[in-house]
């Protein structure tokens, strides 16, 4: 290809007809318009894959997101490791005072498998959880409270308040059943907090041992304390900053 007089020409056609443009050239690349070509039987498209990579590793995608919404910054991981932090890593928050300089990492596992670690950071890593078992030291963010759930015996646990300073306000739970939500309401425990739902989780005892699900619109934020296999489309937290993370299988 040569450029002739400021416009970029195709080289010329060996029966001596003069060269075509470049668009000419172009869409002679392109697949012919739709309504050029024949129409696929459902059968047919059903037999085809959509193509992907076969022999290299497989990516990931992480998502910063917006302070409000699901929309963010989005991030192609290609590489095997993606260290995130305040002032160090492939993705770093600055203004993020709550998060340890290097606070989180997501690894590849093979060629198509991820997982989160925290990187001992001092506020913890978290990931939204629909459910999860509670057990003695388990760190749970429910708006933007934190709470470390105890037991006091074989059938009472307590949720403790987690503050900068220190231990807060202790929540005791001796029914099957307990709900928490956002003081003022008929939540079991009421949290003084206007990020948590009226009922936002509820917490239930039974032979199995104690167990909490999610029931409210900021979710259910559980402190990882290993790390933890990244197998589907999930959300994580950093300091005060969501991320999403999504395989590409």
């Amino acid at each position: 290809m040569n450029v002739a007089k400021g416009r970029i020409v195709s080289p010329a056609a060996k029966d001596g007809r003069p060269p075509e443009s470049f668009d000419a050239w172009a869409r002679v690349l392109r697949p012919p318009a739709a309504t050029h070509m024949p129409a696929a039987t459902h059968s047919a498209a059903e037999e085809v894959a959509a193509y992907r990579p076969t022999v290299r590793a497989r990516m990931a995608l992480v998502k910063v997101l917006d302070d409000i919404g699901e929309d963010g910054e989005l991030v192609r991981m290609r590489g095997d490791r993606l260290v995130i932090g305040r002032s160090e890593g492939e993705i770093v928050i600055p203004h993020d005072i709550s998060m340890s300089p290097r606070h989180a990492v997501i690894e590849r596992v093979g060629n198509a498998g991820w997982r989160l670690s925290d990187l001992g950071s001092v506020g913890g890593t978290f990931v939204r959880a629909a459910s999860a078992r509670l057990r003695p030291g388990t760190v749970l963010q429910i708006g933007s409270t934190r709470l470390r759930f105890q037991t006091l015996d074989l059938t009472a646990g307590v949720f403790v308040e987690m503050h900068a300073s220190g231990d807060g306000t202790r929540h005791e739970c001796h029914a099957p059943t307990t709900t928490i939500g956002r003081a003022g309401t008929n939540a079991g425990i009421g949290l003084d907090d206007p990020f948590v739902s009226p009922v936002h989780a509820t917490v239930l005892r039974s032979h199995h041992g104690w167990r909490i699900e999610n029931a409210g619109m900021n979710g259910l934020w559980v402190r990882i304390e290993a790390a933890v296999a990244m197998t589907v489309p999930s959300q994580f937290l950093c300091g005060e900053q969501r991320f999403m993370f999504e395989p590409l299988h």
